[in-house]
């Protein structure tokens, strides 16, 4: 506390009193808010804090007894939401259960999930009184960002947590509901929650991590006439379209990146008691150009064509046509420019589920008496539901269809609720209307195209609750990441998925997006107007060398690992896998986990920190069932179905010396208080999840390395290219870099198509920070290199660095001045995929970067080239090392090659200057020369590794 308080002196001084708070206090202390944008995680978060609680609250009752908490009180903003975190703490497998007014037993272990609006002063038929749930409980307040404006909701959560309780709330809206207070009261709440603002993960940050969907906003101006607006909202569903149709012919493609069959959302921005007039006129507005949509067919036609052909007139803020290459992907699925009529067909089919060869098909609109506030929609009498409205007043907005000469009617015979289904596999809903549901209690995964419907200012933590309701993306393998933004660069990226990871906006009218753009920019997000992205095809010389059998090395067809090898039991290290940790220890750093323990106050940092294992003596004491448990969850959690846990033995594998250090202070490994021993088991189970990974690692490469053979190299080898995405995000409207790069990808596409190469050699674009080079016996062209320079382009597959493109400069020069050395030889460059190439084993899962193949009639010699900074790498590290290791590899596979002898070589070419290596590793040029690493910046570098290869 002092540390704070001493921090908020220096911010008050530094800011001459502009940022000044009270002091914190042990009463005040009670409270952690967590400001995190929706879709980030909120609610597991909360699911840990009861968990991380409930742990803290057992260990620090083994010291004081009388510690207790009164109640867990999960308070959610309506009964909506109280019935999904229950749900959903019954998946984390918390025991829960919602207040009930009779029979509400406040002794039992559950947590109790009750809506807000059920806590009042005095308790009545539905409600409860406050004082009934007494102080002292652990409080966890759901979108925390209601209440603070002045109602009561704010004193009631602060009651429940008083007296000994504690407090965690969440909301990805903290800043908007503060900003939107009078200044007296903006003040006393600011310092209140400057103070207890633990974590600050807004979506800027989030979407600047990777995670969630991009986003498009199609943004029009002020002053179109009816014929343009129906241009621009043909154009929307024509994106949402070819949304559909990419998941329907890629969904296999897509699957393992958890990619849901797409939803377009109009939604309303508003949260009334009951649904305005107005609201209603833009729900109506929406049918309205659904019907004409439909019942127009020739008008229809000749918008889709105008839209295809961006011919529109519709200009965005660049002044360039609005829908400008955005069909691209649709376009390529029809193999060219599609028929308009055709579109329209198949608009009718995949969106609006008809197959009516009527020329003026009808919207109807169908109230389902039978469900409360739905109102299902169809293409004529005996069609299927398509979409469906939930709304409030739902006979009101039929009445009015009416009269506008919508056919409308009353279903007494649907009973199942078409909204609540929506999440469903089998659902064929694909139009959602609505308002009030969407910005809190509604969570969908299909959400990829929304429309906006009645904007309104002054409303922006609805404004960013409903942005979040959209940008929700599960990502590959639920890392809820974009592919681009993957952290493991070999997963190999479908075609066009990044239009399933866009949420596509637009508005009913142009300024609903106006006011939409300006509470992004108060997030200091991007307003991503027109996120300029170009594909360029790349040019395959696969032909010119399939004859040439060029060698790769490949597991055999079939072998997998996980099904077919037998059980394993983690045990103590072999001498095989001792001889493996020597190479690849486990080092974890428990700095951060001292600090934590140290904030109670309990420990000091008295000592240098270092490298240490805990003693063999402590290791008897420690929690064996608490390490076992934690280490099941964890094997389940990374698929490790063939390894199995046996408790016995993880005493003896922490027993075990030379495998794994601690960076710690000593001090906090001499166990003499049960903190210290309850922190030891949280260590211990960090270096045996870090074990168990190296064991799966090891055992795998064990497995497979009898079964790895020479295969040819094949036309779809995952190391070939079949085109480069390039994006740029434009810094504001005046920037018309996107042009630049435009012209750049086409012209370069031209060469490419022309010349089958670039003559010469490179072409550059933004002064040669982004660098298309063309190697000719590269087996693809081109290669692309972006050095830093500060704008937003990004590459995908991504692109080389600067030390790999001089590494392919460097040995073209020496190609082409030693002509002599490869008479009767051919060489061969290819770039090698980090965890989809060929990776070893035998160097602790090492992708080098490069391929080389030097082709002879009765030799093939194969020699695998890494560019690389050696700055943080040791001479002993197993990537350097492979050079000796990869002989042996050479011996055991020269078997399975029956037509040519095999010659493997690894390299390591360093980007680090000779000098500086030099330095670092206490090693002269020959003895670095002698483990094949070889500097860039020696001139003899090519030569030596050419005459090492060629002898």
């Amino acid at each position: 506390m002092a540390d704070l308080n001493a921090y908020m002196d220096a911010v008050s001084t530094e800011t001459m009193g502009a940022i000044s708070f009270h002091h914190y206090t042990p009463d005040n202390m009670n409270k952690l808010a967590f400001m995190c944008a929706t879709g980030s995680g909120k609610t597991l978060m909360m699911h840990i804090n009861i968990l991380q609680f409930s742990h803290y609250l057992r260990r620090a009752q083994r010291v004081n007894s009388n510690l207790a908490i009164n109640k867990v009180i999960v308070l959610s903003p309506n009964e909506g939401m109280s019935n999904q975190h229950l749900e959903e703490l019954h998946l984390s497998s918390i025991s829960a259960a919602l207040f009930q007014k009779e029979g509400l037993d406040f002794q039992r272990q559950d947590v109790v999930v009750i809506d807000m609006n059920k806590l009042k002063e005095e308790g009545k038929v539905k409600t409860v009184s406050i004082d009934s749930f007494e102080q002292n409980n652990l409080v966890l307040v759901d979108e925390a960002h209601r209440g603070l404006s002045g109602d009561v909701w704010y004193d009631y959560r602060t009651r429940l947590s008083a007296e000994g309780g504690f407090a965690f709330e969440y909301s990805a809206t903290f800043k908007q509901a503060l900003k939107s207070l009078n200044a007296a009261k903006e003040h006393d709440l600011l310092g209140e929650y400057c103070k207890s603002i633990i974590m600050d993960y807004s979506y800027k940050y989030f979407y600047e991590d990777g995670y969630g969907k991009d986003y498009r906003i199609y943004n029009l101006k002020e002053g179109i006439d009816e014929e343009q607006r129906y241009l621009y909202l043909t154009g929307c569903l024509i994106s949402f379209y070819q949304q559909i149709k990419l998941f329907g012919t890629y969904r296999k493609e897509y699957a393992p990146f958890e990619i849901q069959n797409p939803l377009l959302v109009f939604v309303g921005n508003r949260v009334t008691a009951s649904t305005s007039k107005a609201e209603l006129t833009d729900v109506e507005e929406v049918l309205d150009f659904i019907d004409k949509f439909v019942n127009r067919k020739d008008k229809t036609i000749e918008r889709i064509d105008a839209v295809l052909h961006e011919d529109t007139g519709l200009i965005d803020g660049s002044g360039n046509e609005l829908f400008s290459q955005d069909f691209n992907a649709l376009k390529s699925l029809f193999g060219g420019m599609p028929n308009a009529e055709d579109i329209y067909v198949d608009m009718l089919r995949v969106m609006f589920n008809s197959d009516t060869t009527s020329d003026a098909p009808r919207l109807h609109i169908e109230n389902l008496k039978q469900v409360q506030g739905e109102i299902g929609l169809k293409i004529g009498e005996d069609g299927e539901y398509f979409g469906v409205i939930s709304i409030g007043d739902t006979a009101g907005l039929v009445k009015n269809c009416e009269q506008k000469g919508i056919v409308a009617k009353n279903e007494e015979f649907v009973s199942d609720s078409l909204f609540r289904n929506i999440n469903s596999a089998n659902s064929n809903i694909k139009i959602l209307i609505g308002s009030r549901k969407f910005t809190e209690g509604w969570n969908s995964w299909r959400v990829s195209t929304m429309g906006l419907i009645n904007f309104a200012k002054g409303e922006g933590s609805q404004a960013i609750q409903l942005f979040g309701r959209g940008v929700r993306l599960r990502g590959h393998k639920g890392c809820l990441k974009r592919s681009r933004k993957l952290d493991d660069r070999g997963v190999n990226i479908p075609k066009h998925i990044e239009l399933l990871e866009t949420l596509t906006i637009f508005g009913i009218k142009a300024q609903y997006m106006e006011d939409f753009k300006k509470y992004l920019e108060l997030e200091e997000m991007p307003a991503n107007d027109k996120p300029h992205e170009f594909k360029l095809p790349v040019l395959s010389r696969y032909n010119e060398i399939k004859d040439k059998k060029l060698k790769v090395i490949k597991v055999k067809a079939g072998a997998n690992f996980k099904k077919q090898s037998r059980r394993l039991i983690l045990d103590v290290p072999d001498d095989g896998f001792m001889h493996y940790l020597t190479k690849n220890r486990v080092v974890i750093d428990c700095r951060s986990k001292v600090q934590t323990i140290e904030s109670s106050g309990s420990l000091q940092m008295i000592s240098t920190t270092g490298e240490h294992t805990l003693e063999k003596k402590f290791i008897p004491y420690l929690d064996f069932d608490r390490i076992f448990k934690e280490l099941q969850m964890y094997k389940n959690e990374k698929l490790y179905y063939n390894i199995s846990l046996e408790k016995e033995k993880l005493q003896s594998i922490l027993e075990t010396d030379g495998w794994y250090s601690l960076i710690i202070p000593k001090v906090h490994i001499q166990i003499e208080s049960m903190e210290k021993l309850e922190a030891a088991v949280d260590y211990c189970v960090m270096v045996l999840k870090s074990y168990m990974d190296k064991f799966y690692k090891y055992k795998k490469g064990e497995w497979e390395a009898p079964l790895l053979e020479y295969q040819e190299l094949l036309e779809d080898d995952n190391n070939f290219v079949p085109e480069y995405t390039i994006s740029y995000t434009a810094v504001d409207e005046r920037d018309n870099s996107a042009e630049s790069l435009k012209t750049f990808v086409e012209e370069l596409g031209g060469l490419l198509n022309k010349d089958k190469g670039i003559a010469g050699y490179e072409t550059g674009v933004f002064k040669n920070s982004l660098v298309a080079f063309d190697f000719r016996a590269h087996l693809y062209a081109p290669l692309i290199c972006l050095k830093a320079n500060g704008l937003k382009i990004q590459v995908s597959p991504v692109s080389l660095n600067e030390d790999e493109k001089l590494f392919v400069d460097l040995l073209k020069a020496y190609t082409e001045s030693n002509e002599d050395v490869f008479n009767g030889k051919n060489l061969y460059l290819l770039r090698n995929k980090s965890k989809v190439g060929m990776g070893f084993f035998e160097a602790g899962n090492f992708y080098p970067d490069y391929v080389l193949w030097i082709d002879t009639p009765d030799t093939q010699y194969i020699s695998f080239v890494d560019p690389k900074g050696l700055m943080k790498i040791m001479p002993n590290d197993p990537k350097i090392e492979f050079y000796a290791t990869i002989k042996e590899l050479e011996a055991r596979l020269q078997p399975t090659s029956t037509d040519k002898k095999i010659v493997l070589n690894s390299f390591i070419m360093s980007g680090t200057k000779s000098a500086d290596l030099k330095e670092w590793w206490g090693m002269s040029k020959p003895e670095r020369e002698a483990k094949n690493v070889l500097c860039l910046d020696n001139e003899d570098c090519m030569e030596v590794m050419i005459s090492k290869i060629l002898p």
